[in-house]
């Protein structure tokens, strides 16, 4: 696991609310769940709380999942309630509980394998009531491909600076996956300290997303295309293939 969710839990709990409008984010999700009449959720990749906070605060039947148990024990310190779950994507035990699951934060790419998707999708498909609603970021392969390469990021807090160089290596092993190197740069009290930190992330081409979500028994709604994103809205459907 990255050391950015278990050594550097509480670096990023800092930087991604200077990175992140969480406000923002939340309101997308708002308003799609309120469309669809979806008033118990799962949030899977739920990290360190901040979009859990605005859903309890805003009413619904949470329940929020992440594998790791650094980031949810700053999740337990935001929210103040028992509605977290440490789990892996890949090993959902849910069944017919929730009117909607979200995937946040894009973190579907860090499941790289073929049968880790399906495992995902799969259990996600399982823990939706009839009709559910399904919603999820992924990097675009094209995307991310066309414009592959290094690039550093600076936050300015009010007592240390974190400085995040970012080294890109493609490896495809699995599928359209790359090497993420970082290196942290934290400076605090006129003291510096450093870190190295390496994951393998994994892009789909649209194709690609949309055969794993027909195998795995959605309807896909909407497609909403970024540079080098999409957030795919989709519905629980009644012909599964799997």
């Amino acid at each position: 696991m990255p050391q950015l969710y278990t050594t550097l839990a509480r670096v990023y709990h800092e930087m991604y609310r200077h990175i992140f409008d969480y406000d923002e984010e939340f309101r997308f999700y708002d308003d799609l769940l309120r469309k669809n009449h979806c008033k118990k959720i799962l949030e899977v990749g739920c990290g360190s709380g901040m979009l859990a906070r605005r859903f309890l605060n805003n009413g619904y039947d949470y329940i929020g999942l992440d594998v790791a148990g650094e980031m949810l024990a700053i999740a337990r310190e935001e929210i103040q309630q028992d509605v977290l779950v440490q789990s892996d994507m890949r090993d959902l035990r849910f069944s017919n509980e929730f009117d909607a699951v979200l995937i946040t934060g894009r973190s579907l790419a860090y499941v790289t394998d073929n049968k880790g998707i399906m495992d995902t999708l799969t259990g996600i498909q399982n823990a939706l009531k009839k009709n559910g609603l399904f919603v999820f970021g992924i990097f675009e392969a094209n995307g991310i491909f066309d414009n592959f390469g290094d690039f550093e990021q600076t936050i300015e807090l009010p007592n240390k600076t974190i400085q995040r160089i970012n080294k890109l290596e493609k490896n495809l092993a699995t599928g359209w996956t790359w090497n993420w190197h970082a290196r942290y740069l934290i400076e605090s009290e006129g003291k510096v300290t450093e870190y190295d930190d390496t994951t393998i992330l994994r892009a789909f081409t649209k194709d690609e997303i949309l055969l794993f979500l027909k195998l795995a028994g959605f309807d896909v709604l909407e497609i909403l295309e970024e540079n080098k994103a999409m957030t795919l809205i989709t519905q629980k459907s009644e012909n599964v293939l799997h």
